[in-house]
């Protein structure tokens, strides 16, 4: 199961960071194991992204890890519910950069949003890395790249607040990402949710060399399936 614990600072969003790095890097057990942290443009605090075996599995971290942190003014904890991955194209965008979309919603409309999303058909200048339930503070996430944030307001503008249903949504670019996974165990994880549909696409139409810690400065951060491991 996968989780997101948002890190809010009383004051200094880079302590915050800071402690991510170099404390919240060191959790991992037999039953929770950080994969990564992104900070996100215009949003005060850190997401640091879990793999837990039962939910509670994370109240050690809430309870006992960040006591000590005077830093952190409040955390709001996040079940990712059905999260989908998408193996990286071979075909993309030369300067990709990632980006957040929340949307919201009201119940009835959740499997609609949720199941058109994933069975949209991306243009070359943007993909998406994962979608998912949230139900926290949104209710339906994804995490695309794509080529230029116009791309992604056109899309939220012509294909998301079209959609019958749709309250509001937003973007936010993903400006810092840190892995704390061995990339084998990041690897699995994505596996373990990859979509159907990305496992019938033909080996030749998708990048079976990306590395994105390789390719930090090329690919601007992004995560996804890696489609070299699913042979």
């Amino acid at each position: 199961m996968m989780i997101i614990v948002r890190l809010f600072p009383k004051t200094d969003l880079n302590k915050v960071w800071h402690y991510v790095e170099n404390v919240i890097a060191k959790e991992s057990s037999k039953v929770v194991t950080p994969l990564y942290a992104a900070q996100l443009e215009g949003m005060m605090s850190v997401g640091v992204i879990f793999d837990v075996k039962e939910p509670d599995n994370i109240a050690h971290f809430l309870t006992e890890t960040l006591s000590g942190f005077d830093e952190c003014h409040h955390t709001r904890t996040i079940s990712l519910m059905k999260p989908i991955f998408f193996p990286i194209p071979k075909r993309k965008p030369e300067n990709a950069q990632r980006y957040i979309i929340r949307i919201y919603t009201h119940p009835r409309n959740y499997k609609t949003i949720y199941d058109y999303l994933i069975n949209y058909k991306y243009p070359f200048n943007m993909f998406p890395i994962y979608i998912s339930y949230s139900l926290g503070d949104e209710d339906i996430v994804m995490n695309v790249a794509a080529d230029s944030q116009q791309t992604i307001n056109n899309f939220l503008r012509e294909k998301i607040r079209t959609m019958d249903g749709v309250d509001s949504s937003a973007f936010y670019p993903v400006v810092k990402v840190k892995r704390f996974a061995p990339l084998a165990d990041l690897i699995k994880v994505q596996q373990e949710h990859l979509s159907e549909e990305a496992k019938k696409i033909p080996k030749s139409e998708l990048d079976t060399t990306f590395d994105f810690v390789e390719d930090f400065e090329n690919y601007a951060l992004l995560t996804g399936a890696f489609p070299r491991d699913l042979e």
